[in-house]
């Protein structure tokens, strides 16, 4: 039996590319991948549509909140291969949060994580899409009634548990290679976050070049209209979206609100609430990130601060302890971990951006009293020429000791002073220091 109530109307995918049945293969398992995270909050697509920018960055944009979604499926460089699937649903979950909240704000990054976070659970219980408990075949001419839905939704979700028990992995990633070091996998998730971020065309184009690119992935696209989807397979994907609420309702307790069409992000899986996201520090807006001399000076509170409600400005975070240049400390277990880690050696929480931020300013600016204390034996032999040259006498003192190592503004990751990119994500120095 089919349900006519479509979450995505259409697709549109490029008819002169190769491959292009995947292509719309596809657009429309990525669609059936998000669309009981779409159900839960009322939310509708009219057309998903492929589109092949000439910014290679470029991995999305919604126009209009939901009227056009368009998602990168090709590598820039080869219009054969398609970009992993994962990477584009991820993408999926980054430009649907945007029909709600326009900047990639506080707001914005607490709905992206609790799509991906909903997302992931849906994954841990056997959904790969539409289709996925009957491979291939139909369940059977009559609607399913609901208790049998949930019935068969915890056999899928039994079966996916004990196949997967043992696997010291996390569905939907690739397991480390052997000898790979976990903070290395770490910082490789880091990067394909902030990747899908840069990639989004929404905070980097105004509205007349989004729409000019919308209208150019039209003009070359073919139009698909999107088939009633089979009401059976949307009656066992609610019903695992239920066990995924009740995973939810038992992690964060009584806290958690659930989301709905009223309020799409509920509480954030507790993260809203206390003004914080899944790494336990508040993601900054990109205009708007306070200055690294700003947040040293704040005042020192407590790490366990009150919950602050979503709709008031959340507090300035609290300052750490005087640290090393070449160290930092856990907010969460206050283990002091090397410059070099992206996330805690103990509870590998990610490393807060303003950490990063003062870490590298301390390794750029050059150190101010230590060239001082430098020149003070001869202080005395030179104090009779900066009496009689007055302000000239600053001029002859001895310029300041370069840095042996700078710190990449992009990644973190610390180079010596000789090598002019970064060897993780090949991103030149900001100065010549």
């Amino acid at each position: 039996m089919a349900e006519h109530n479509a979450l995505v109307l259409s697709f549109s995918h490029l008819k002169d590319f190769p491959r292009e049945k995947e292509a719309l293969h596809s657009l429309k398992k990525i669609a059936s991948l998000v669309k009981p995270i779409m159900r839960a909050r009322g939310w509708k697509v009219a057309e998903l549509a492929e589109f092949y920018p000439d910014q290679h960055n470029l991995l999305g944009l919604n126009v209009n909140r939901g009227q056009r979604i368009l998602l990168r499926l090709r590598y820039p460089g080869d219009r054969k291969q398609f970009l992993p699937i994962e990477q584009v649903t991820d993408t999926m979950l980054h430009e649907l949060s945007h029909i709600i909240h326009g900047p990639h704000d506080a707001n914005f990054h607490a709905l992206w994580n609790q799509l991906r976070d909903e997302h992931e659970g849906l994954v841990r219980k056997g959904y790969t899409g539409e289709g996925f408990l009957s491979n291939g075949r139909v369940l059977g001419g009559q609607r399913l009634p609901m208790h049998e839905a949930r019935r068969l939704a915890r056999v899928a979700a039994e079966k996916r548990r004990a196949l997967s028990s043992g696997s010291g992995q996390r569905l939907g990633g690739a397991a480390p290679r052997p000898g790979q070091d976990i903070r290395n996998v770490i910082a490789s998730a880091i990067e394909r976050r902030n990747r899908t971020l840069q990639g989004c065309g929404n905070t980097n184009h105004n509205q007349r070049e989004i729409q000019e690119i919308s209208d150019t992935a039209t003009k070359n696209g073919f139009r698909t209209q999107a088939e009633e989807d089979a009401a059976n397979e949307a009656a066992i994907a609610q019903a695992l979206w239920e066990l995924v609420q009740e995973d939810e309702k038992t992690k964060y307790g009584s806290s958690y609100i659930p989301p709905s069409a009223q309020n799409p992000t509920g509480n954030g899986g507790g993260a809203v609430m206390s003004g914080q996201n899944e790494y336990g520090y508040n993601p900054e807006p990109e205009q708007q990130a306070p200055s690294v001399s700003t947040s040293s000076r704040s005042k020192p509170s407590s790490s366990r601060a009150p919950p602050i409600p979503i709709s008031t400005k959340p507090a300035m975070p609290p300052a750490a302890p005087p640290e090393e240049a070449d160290s930092w400390t856990c907010e969460i277990c206050t283990l002091i971990n090397p410059a070099t880690f992206l996330c805690c050696g103990a509870c590998e929480t990610e490393r807060p951006a303003r950490t990063t931020q003062r870490l590298a300013a301390s390794h750029n600016k050059p150190p101010r009293a230590v060239v001082d204390l430098t020149s003070s034996p001869v202080r005395s032999s030179k104090s009779k020429k900066g009496a009689e040259g007055g302000p000239s006498s600053h001029s002859q003192a001895p310029a300041p000791t370069v840095p042996a190592t700078w710190q990449c503004s992009f990644c973190g990751n610390v180079m010596l002073r000789e090598w002019w990119t970064c060897s993780s994500c090949g991103k030149m120095k900001d100065n010549s220091k």
